[in-house]
């Protein structure tokens, strides 16, 4: 079992994990709107994903969230891209307001943080997410992962940018798992 450190505390992670080269994996959630949604691993027009899970809002995560949709706002080439909570609070609909690019939804089926071992099954963030970002490229794999091991600390947000370069120029048609 993987663990992750939040505020000198350690926490584990479900056993069943994602890695980058396998296929990912189509998962229920609900939107803002309590609607269910169906998150693809892949779309018509081949363009990529990103998912981007949290465990709580926080001052510090908000700023990093608000940066990365920054980011991701600025891409110009189509990617669908989630900010994905465990469930709806009010500081976290609070936060959509402030979103351009990042779709708000929430891991209401338990399907994404079980599948994608993001899931934290012990400590004080028992049941929640933890701080993860998939990119799933144009065919549905995993091409990038960052899950960092103590939640302090950013995800590498100029690794992202090289990653979504090589991820758009280097599409095959197929990933190695499929």
């Amino acid at each position: 079992m993987e663990s992750i450190i939040y505020k000198d505390e350690a926490c584990e992670l479900t056993e069943d994990f994602i890695d980058i080269g396998y296929m990912a994996e189509n998962f229920e959630a609900t939107n803002f709107y309590n609607k269910s949604v169906e998150v693809k691993r892949s779309h018509p027009d081949k363009s990529m994903s990103i998912l981007i899970s949290f465990p709580k809002v926080t001052n510090d995560f908000v700023k990093e969230i608000l940066t990365i949709d920054k980011l991701l706002s600025a891409l110009e080439v189509p990617v669908h891209c989630y900010l994905i909570f465990d469930k709806e609070t009010e500081e976290r609909a609070a936060l959509k307001n402030r979103l351009e690019k990042l779709q708000l939804i929430y891991d209401t089926e338990d399907e994404y943080g079980s599948m994608y071992g993001t899931k934290i099954v012990s400590g004080s963030l028992k049941d929640k997410l933890t701080k993860a970002l998939f990119l799933i490229s144009k065919d549905g794999s995993i091409f990038y992962l960052d899950m960092p091991n103590n939640l302090e600390e950013p995800l590498d947000l100029e690794r992202l940018r090289i990653e979504l370069n090589k991820a758009y120029v280097t599409y095959t048609g197929v990933g190695c798992h499929g």
